[in-house]
Formats: structure tokens, C-alpha cells, sequence
């Protein structure tokens, strides 16, 4: 069954609507003017509380692109013909020109990195006329949140893995901190966006509630998971096992697959017992659910008695496609759940050598995939052994949300030497470990407007 959108969240979607065209759609009229002029449609806390809780603009339309370059799915030579030719420079890892102008994911993310400044920067405008310093306290931490959330999805695509070694001078990306359009926009270091993004969800959770009336809203069980999600990627596995340990603290429940009806078209409802956060990433050229084809090396890995091989994959033809979201719907899910949090925990505690730790946690998540009564505990593996068992359980358990590109990038500079390939027309395109072409080109519309240098190549 899915969940309807709570109706204190319904009630205000009007007044969201209205705010979010009066300030997105004035982008260009807002140039020449001063940053108060801005807020003038911006009067009170609900105001503001409005504008975030508008989940078709804050929770969805994340960027997709890290599902179309993954080696989870593929498309037929037919599908990839018909393409135009970003997405097929896309789907190839071609080093230029992967998008089609105008650059319509880069900018939605940044469409709600607006949002979020508007809101603080109203915070601070009103801070001394708004009564409620709770109320207002609790929305600056929402946008702290939704910011921070969107500089990452970016940061996830457009740019190399975060090597601590090279990080204060490798490219970041740009960090809009204000609602001020006339401010040019320039590349931080890579150093700086990461301590910009986990700067801004640790102040996020001093003020934002331990639940709140829906998962669309960030709570500090989401803070928590998306810094455990940012401080794996940064390969700084204490914090993230830190902070894996402060979300499930809150949330570890785990859905079991054998109450689900396998054979439904999405099986898995929307706001399920394991999502902390709701948010949804768009579908990109070959990534969608009607195109993408699951790769049959990554099918061939799930057991017979492994329930996701059923509830997370439908036959189309000679081929699979995946409808295993955690959204009710062919909707691609990238918030925070307790399943991914669980893995998180799984691998800190292996590389830390706490092997018996990581295999509770291993064990817990896996007894609720597999048929009753069927499934063996692991037990007695080596450190080798266990991280291999869980690197391959987080790419069987977490396909299809915008994390396996990211696990990819890092665990090369772990050493791991996964090389991706794809074949076209006879021709086959290899992507080495070490390649450059981990970092997606910058948009060139968003290069020519604001003269950022683009990714190396």
C-alpha cells in the first residue's frame, strides 16, 4: 500500500507551489537585483517550512546519471541507437559532451540548493521579528539538510573519489551559499565541498526532531545516515561507522521479504519500514526501468533461495528489469534506509577487524532476504573473505540507488581494480580503474556561463 502524503504536508502544497514559481522561475529577473528583494514573498515560518516541504521539487528529480553508467544494467543495440548522442556518450563514458544543453540535472540540483539558501537566508532576515525560535531553528536545519543532500549528489557524479591525499587540491564543485545570483560560480576543492557537506548536516542535527510526521521531512536519523553514507565515500570508515551507529540507534527495522508478494509489479511500498528518508533520483536516457536490462553476471549472484531474486527483478522478454524500489512504484529511490546503514556498519567494523560485529550485521540482513527457514548464517570467514562477501551484498541489496558508481570509485583507490565494459556494434569500450572519466564532464552550457574549468581528461 502506499502511503499518502500527510495532510499538515498537503494542506501547505499550495502555498509551496506558489513560492517555488515565484522564485524559481524568476532566476534571470533576479540578477540585477539585491538579495532582500528576493525574500519579499517570504513572510513567515510557514512560509519557509512551506517551500521544503514541496516534495516534487525537494525530494525528487535528484540527479540520475550514476544509474546510467553503472555496470548493473545495460540496454539492446537497439535501445542505444535510438538514443541521442549524449546518451550514448553517456552510456560509453566518452570523456565530452554527455549532455544535452540545457544541462537539466546539474541545474535541478541546484534549483534546490536555491531553495534551501532562499530559506536560510529568510531565516536570517526574520530571525528577530519570527517569535518561534524552535519553529525557526528546526527549518533552518531542514534546508541545512536538503543543501548539503544536493551539493553530494553532485559531488557523487561530477568529480573524482575523494582521496584525502590529493583532496585539498583536487576539484570540488561549486558551493552556492547564498541565494545571491550575482556571485560567480567557482570550483571549491574537493576537500572543501566534503567539509562544506558534512559542516552543514552535523549543525543540522542539533535542531531537527527525532521523527517527524513523514519521511519526506530530514530528521536527524536522516543527518545521521547521510553522514555515514558521505564519510564511507570520503573512505573515513570510523565516522561512518559513527554515524551508521547513531541512525539505526534510532531505526533498525528491517522489512521481511517473505511477507512480501513477490509477484507484484513493485512489491516494496513506498515509506516502508526501512526508509529514514524519502527521495527520489529521475531516470536518465539508458538508466529508466524500461530501457535498463539487469547485467546477467549481477542476476547469476542471487541463490535460488534469495527473495530478491524474485522481488526485485521481473522478466521482459530474454532479459530482466529491476522493480525492486523502495518507492511502490518504477520510481528510483536514493534516500536513506536501514538496509544500506546496516551494510555501512557491516563494512566499518570489518576493515576495523570487529569480523564477528560485521557478521551479525551481515547475517541480521540478510535472514530477512531469504525464504523461511532456508538461509545459513555466515560464519568463520577471514577479513578478506567477509569485506568481498559484503562489498558483493551491497551491490545485490542497494542496485538501482545512485550508490554503486560512488562504491565503485572508492574501492579502486582501496585497490580493488574493477574495470566496467561495454559492448556496441562488435566494439567494446573499456573503463580502467584508475580513469579520469570516474569524474562525469561538467555540462558544457554550465562551463561556457561561468567559465569553471572542466574535469581533466
Amino acid at each position: 500500500m502506499i502511503m499518502k502524503r500527510p495532510a499538515k504536508i498537503q494542506i501547505r502544497y499550495g502555498a509551496a507551489l506558489l513560492l517555488s514559481i515565484s522564485i524559481l522561475s524568476a532566476c534571470e529577473k533576479y540578477l540585477g537585483e539585491k538579495p532582500n528583494q528576493k525574500l519579499a514573498t517570504i513572510e513567515t515560518l510557514g512560509d519557509m517550512q512551506a517551500l521544503l516541504d514541496d516534495f516534487n521539487k525537494m525530494n525528487t528529480g535528484d540527479p540520475g546519471v550514476a544509474n546510467a553508467v553503472s555496470d548493473d544494467s545495460y540496454v539492446t543495440e537497439e535501445v542505444f541507437k535510438a538514443r541521442s548522442i549524449y546518451d550514448q556518450n553517456l552510456y560509453l563514458w566518452k570523456g565530452d559532451h554527455n549532455f544535452e544543453p540545457p544541462a537539466a540535472q546539474w541545474s535541478a540540483a541546484y534549483e534546490k540548493i536555491y531553495v534551501a539558501n532562499t530559506v536560510l537566508d529568510a531565516v536570517k532576515a526574520k530571525e528577530n521579528q519570527i517569535k518561534d525560535a524552535v519553529g525557526l531553528a528546526r527549518v533552518k536545519a531542514q534546508a541545512l539538510f536538503h543543501r548539503a543532500r544536493q551539493f553530494f549528489n553532485v559531488v557523487n557524479i561530477w568529480t573524482a573519489a575523494c582521496d584525502k591525499n590529493t583532496a585539498a587540491s583536487a576539484l570540488g564543485i561549486p558551493l552556492r551559499l547564498d541565494a545571491d545570483f550575482n556571485k560567480i560560480s567557482t570550483r571549491a576543492t574537493l576537500g572543501e565541498t566534503y567539509g562544506q557537506i558534512t559542516g552543514d548536516l552535523k549543525k543540522a542535527i542539533i535542531a531537527l526532531p527525532v521523527t517527524d510526521i513523514s519521511t519526506v521531512r530530514p530528521t536527524k536519523g536522516a543527518a545521521y545516515g547521510m553522514l555515514s553514507r558521505i564519510y564511507l565515500q570520503m573512505r573515513e570508515y570510523g565516522p561512518a561507522r559513527q554515524y551508521a551507529d547513531s541512525a539505526l540507534a534510532i531505526n533498525s527495522s528491517l522489512m521481511d521479504y517473505n511477507t512480501l508478494t513477490a509477484a507484484a509489479n513493485f512489491p516494496i511500498a513506498r515509506q516502508n519500514a526501512e526508509v529514514i528518508f524519502d527521495s527520489r533520483a529521475v531516470a536518465t536516457g539508458t538508466g529508466s526501468q524500461a530501457r535498463a536490462l539487469i547485467n546477467p553476471e549481477l542476476y547469476n549472484l542471487y541463490q535460488s533461495n534469495d527473495l530478491r531474486k524474485t522481488v526485485f527483478f521481473r522478466l521482459s522478454g530474454t532479459a530482466y528489469i529491476f522493480k525492486g524500489y523502495y518507492a511502490g512504484a518504477a520510481s528510483l529511490f536514493n534516500g536513506i534506509a536501514t538496509d544500506e546503514l546496516l551494510l555501512i556498519r557491516a563494512e566499518c567494523l570489518a576493515r576495523a577487524d570487529q569480523l564477528s560485529l560485521a557478521l551479525k550485521d551481515l547475517n541480521f540482513l540478510l535472514e530477512n532476504r531469504y525464504k523461511k527457514g532456508t538461509y545459513n548464517a555466515y560464519q568463520g570467514l577471514t577479513k578478506t573473505e567477509l569485506l568481498n562477501l559484503i562489498k558483493q551484498e551491497r551491490r545485490k541489496e542497494l542496485l538501482f540507488r545512485m550508490l554503486r558508481w560512488g562504491d565503485i570509485k572508492r574501492w579502486n583507490l582501496e585497490g580493488d581494480n574493477i574495470i566496467l565494459s561495454r559492448t556496441v556494434d562488435g566494439k567494446q569500450t573499456i573503463l580502467s580503474s584508475n580513469s579520469l572519466l570516474y569524474a562525469i564532464s561538467i555540462p558544457e552550457d554550465i562551463i561556457e556561463k561561468t567559465g569553471m574549468p572542466q574535469n581533466p581528461r
